[in-house]
């Protein structure tokens, strides 16, 4: 992202032209500028796009319908934040929305790569104990799983699979509880009257206020608002 902000441009491409690709008339397109630095730091994991020489090469990628329908879920999600204006985020906030816009881009890159021979030095228990380590030295912030991948030096295939292997989920779906568990934490020691947990949510990746409060109460069994009011007698809010 040029000068570390996002750029969005909304427009339409003219039947014919040629823009990474042959549109057959009107398209609706999103435009994402990063500098080589942030790009290579948010792919070192993955050794394909790590190299410069793959994105100094013109081809043409087709997307899993599967992945399609997921980039434009998270998109369309991202999107609506912008349009409601929302205050400007923490740093923290701000790298993992970042990061969750590119995101869906690299699993549709990935998805069309060939596979790329293991790292021995590492194996599933050892993988998921690192990243465990790595959450855990955090201190509350959301990490992201291209965080996990860039820091580790290792692909999205082989966390995955070590997740998958080790624990029986994937690794977005443990870093989604580390974080729903952030988030109650929050709740517990913090003013009913004077936490909006929309921003809370926000502030921990979740961008999409019912999706999240979805996924907080089939985790929890509660909705984040009962965790809210039910936190302990005797917690004073510092406000």
């Amino acid at each position: 992202m040029v000068a570390r902000r996002a750029t969005w441009r909304r427009g339409h491409i003219p039947a014919g032209a040629e823009f990474d690709a042959i549109h057959c008339g009107r398209a609706v397109y999103l435009v994402i500028s990063l500098s080589l630095p942030e790009l290579s730091s948010m792919l070192a994991g993955e050794d394909h796009l790590a190299d410069s020489a793959f994105w100094n090469t013109k081809r043409v990628f087709r997307t899993d319908p599967l992945i399609a329908n997921k980039m434009l879920e998270q998109l369309i999600d991202v999107n609506s934040i912008i349009e409601r204006n929302i205050a400007a985020p923490s740093a923290h906030a701000a790298d993992f929305l970042k990061r969750s816009i590119i995101e869906p881009f690299v699993a549709s890159l990935v998805s069309n790569l060939p596979r790329e021979a293991e790292r021995p030095f590492y194996t599933g228990a050892r993988l998921v104990t690192e990243t465990e380590n790595y959450v855990d030295t955090a201190d509350g912030r959301p990490v992201h799983i291209s965080e996990i991948c860039s820091a580790l030096k290792v692909s999205r295939r082989s966390l995955h699979r070590a997740f998958a292997d080790t624990m029986g989920i994937g690794p977005v779906s443990y870093l989604r509880l580390r974080r729903l568990s952030a988030i109650r934490s929050v709740l517990r020691r913090s003013d009913p009257a004077a936490t909006l947990i929309g921003d809370v949510a926000f502030e921990y990746g979740f961008s999409q206020p019912s999706r999240f409060a979805a996924y907080y109460r089939s985790h929890f069994g509660e909705k984040p608002s009962d965790t809210s009011r039910s936190r302990p007698m005797g917690i004073r809010s510092q406000n």
